[in-house]
């Protein structure tokens, strides 16, 4: 019996514009009316779980920055968070930086985000919460880090993703979220959406077997593998759909609700 709907963000149940599909928002809707507990494990901050809450009443946590937060969204409140040493993040920008001379630079902190010179605009209501400057003079030594992004243009996003996880070895985990991006994502050793999700549904009695789980980039893999029922997107990247083995139809053809009407009707 299915209690809970795991499942990520976006180009899974949210289109580029941030925006839910009508048939998706339908079924979710029906999903917390039959009772079923919804979590939305993403890698994006925390802060930006605000226009999700906008669209569908939300009264569950988020998963952020790919396993690093457990937020509470009712309350507005972090209630758990798995933070990476800045030494760790400034030494592996320092080794970075001579192997990669185009790189650009941005930390996600409990607090804000820090950013280096040529780090590129993602989301103008952050410019309040964003400092701009060499990571190795802004960055503050208690700094409580969720997330380490490197961008380099010049580069093929799966190379690049080898490289940065070649480069932090095991002082770091490492991970990649958008399909046509080259850009790499780093956090504490050993994170992922599968191990934080795992701990938290352990917490509150829940089995594996009881999840339903949805995703569509390498973030997700651990999340899906880990869920009983765990779903790559059609419209996901290959190497996901080939990991977790069971996929639903993409996102332009609202795969996460064509399973989640068949699972309310008992199908």
């Amino acid at each position: 019996m299915i209690k809970l709907i795991a499942t990520d963000l976006d180009g899974t149940v949210l289109g580029p514009d941030f925006r839910f599909r009508d048939r998706t928002l339908e079924a979710l809707r029906a999903a917390r009316s039959a009772g079923l507990e919804i979590v939305y494990v993403t890698g994006r901050p925390h802060r930006w779980i605000e226009p999700v809450r906008e669209q569908l009443e939300y009264d569950s946590v988020a998963i952020c920055s790919n396993g690093a937060v457990i937020f509470d969204v009712a309350r507005d409140e972090v209630v758990h968070a798995e933070t990476v040493d800045p030494g760790v993040i400034l030494d592996l920008r320092a080794r970075l930086g001579e192997m990669l001379p185009h790189a650009s630079y941005s930390v996600e902190t409990l607090a804000g985000a820090y950013s280096e010179e040529g780090w590129p605009d993602t989301n103008l209501k952050d410019a309040h919460r964003r400092t701009v400057g060499p990571l190795h003079r802004s960055l503050p030594a208690d700094a409580q880090i969720i997330k380490f992004l490197v961008r380099d243009d010049s580069m093929v996003p799966r190379e690049l993703f080898e490289l940065v996880r070649h480069v932090g070895d095991e002082s770091v985990s490492v991970t990649h979220a958008v399909a046509d991006l080259p850009l790499a994502e780093v956090g504490q050793p050993g994170l992922s959406k599968g191990r934080t999700l795992a701990r938290w549904c352990e917490a509150e009695g829940i089995t594996a077997d009881e999840v339903l789980a949805f995703g569509d980039m390498p973030n997700d893999t651990s999340m899906l593998q880990w869920a009983g029922h765990g779903y790559a997107m059609a419209s996901g990247w290959p190497g996901v759909i080939e990991e977790v083995g069971r996929t639903c139809p993409g996102f332009d053809d609202d795969g996460v609700a064509q399973v989640i009407e068949r699972v309310l009707a008992g199908d």
